[in-house]
């Protein structure tokens, strides 16, 4: 099998004419994970395809090239599949190898489920190392494709790899790429050109229903909720992964510096708990710091509502929905400003910022909040009606379904 060109462009041969009024979606994501912001989009736009007739099927990696049929974490139908990369980087000759033995039969099963489950769009979120796949998919059966990217599946590519290459094919095959961010948008165009006539940005959206039910202040700073060692005195809460980019570290230190009696919990997981946690006790904050893990997205929503402020300090941000949905429950934030975060907070307005990194810049804004409580209800209220005007769940999976997935050329 000959491998594709970034540039190169399949032919369409449609399996037959029904496929523009196809109802089915198969929403294409690699993990079947309940938490985490690509997980909160795709829940979302699940949610409201079944609510508008349409019929979503996830499909997840799996053990065998044979389809699985299952019930996803998020409990919409599923497929779990084995689609092998193209190459490996440690077994290049290999996995290549077992990839030519195993796509035809691979593309045998897509193709079925596209006929059996009348799929007219495959929208592949967080494009992975099984991309080509999907690119021939698209040639061979005619259903629109459309790439969502959201943050790191771009960024963490280094210049030169392979996965870039078949990203980039990806993109030059699809109909539609989706970014989370106008900031976004931009930057996939500038390192991806075969993006550059397809991009449209659909903002990330939340749920104010969830909201709604969660907002229990009812004219007091702080409720209860359901975490252990949590909010028996003023907090700020930080809800992102342990990664680099989430900038705990500078997020740790910067709450050394912070005077007034108060707690610090970080919500999340990842690679870099084990620096973080010790991190923590080199600066004897053991006391003031509380890691409670991953939760679900009603704990969140709760722990979120009774807190002084949320901080988002990343050193990059293609979007930021934890910042978005703490400004929808009334909670102000604090973020770096970077990427995506600048078209979602306003310094002054609907929360502060502070430069990416800045320990002190950071310790004074939460020593500032923590100690003025007129600047925390003027900054709630911004935030609250601008988040929940701007991003709402259903208004972000209404765009993906009248623009992303509409056969016509609107563009946003």
């Amino acid at each position: 099998m000959e491998l594709l060109a970034p540039d190169a462009v399949f032919e369409t041969h449609p399996i037959d004419a029904h496929t523009t009024q196809s109802k089915g979606v198969l929403l294409v994501v690699p993990w079947d994970q309940e938490f985490g912001g690509v997980n909160s989009v795709v829940r979302n736009l699940a949610r409201y395809l079944v609510e508008t007739g349409r019929e979503p099927t996830f499909l997840f990696p799996g053990d065998t090239v044979r389809p699985r049929e299952g019930v996803s974490r998020l409990g919409f139908p599923a497929i779990y599949m084995n689609l092998r990369p193209v190459m490996v980087r440690q077994r290049p000759i290999v996995s290549l190898g077992g990839f030519l033995l195993n796509a035809p039969v691979a593309l045998h099963h897509l193709m079925r489920i596209v006929r059996e489950r009348n799929i007219g769009v495959v929208n592949v979120h967080y494009p992975g190392d099984n991309t080509l796949y999907f690119a021939a998919l698209h040639h061979l059966t005619g259903t629109r494709l459309v790439t969502s990217v959201h943050g790191s599946d771009l960024t963490g590519l280094p210049a030169r790899c392979f996965r870039r290459f078949t990203t980039s094919v990806l993109m030059r095959n699809s109909d539609v790429v989706v970014a989370p961010s106008q900031w976004f948008a931009d930057y996939t165009r500038h390192e991806f050109p075969a993006s550059a006539n397809k991009m449209i940005a659909i903002r990330n959206g939340i749920d104010s229903q969830v909201i709604r039910a969660i907002e229990t202040k009812n004219g007091t700073e702080f409720v209860s909720h359901p975490l252990d060692g949590v909010g028996e005195i003023p907090y700020v809460v930080c809800v992102a992964a342990f990664n680099r980019k989430k900038a705990h570290d500078t997020l740790i230190r910067a709450f050394a510096s912070v005077t007034a009696p108060s707690q610090l919990v970080l919500i999340g997981d990842g690679p870099l708990r084990a620096d973080i946690t010790r991190l923590i006790d080199e600066l004897g904050l053991g006391g003031r710091i509380v890691l409670v893990g991953n939760q679900p997205p009603n704990i969140v929503a709760r722990v979120l509502a009774s807190a002084v402020c949320s901080v988002l300090p990343s050193r990059n941000e293609p979007f930021g929905i934890a910042a978005a949905e703490s400004m929808a429950l009334g909670t102000p934030v604090v973020t770096s400003g970077v990427g995506g975060l600048g078209e979602i907070v306003t310094h002054e307005h609907t929360g502060l910022t502070f430069p990416v990194d800045d320990v002190p810049a950071l310790a004074a804004a939460l020593n500032r909040l923590l100690g003025d409580h007129r600047l925390r209800e003027r900054l709630a209220e911004a935030g609250s009606s601008y988040a929940r005007t701007n991003f709402d769940w259903r208004r972000s999976a209404s765009r993906y379904v009248e623009v992303a997935y509409s056969r016509s050329d609107a563009r946003a």
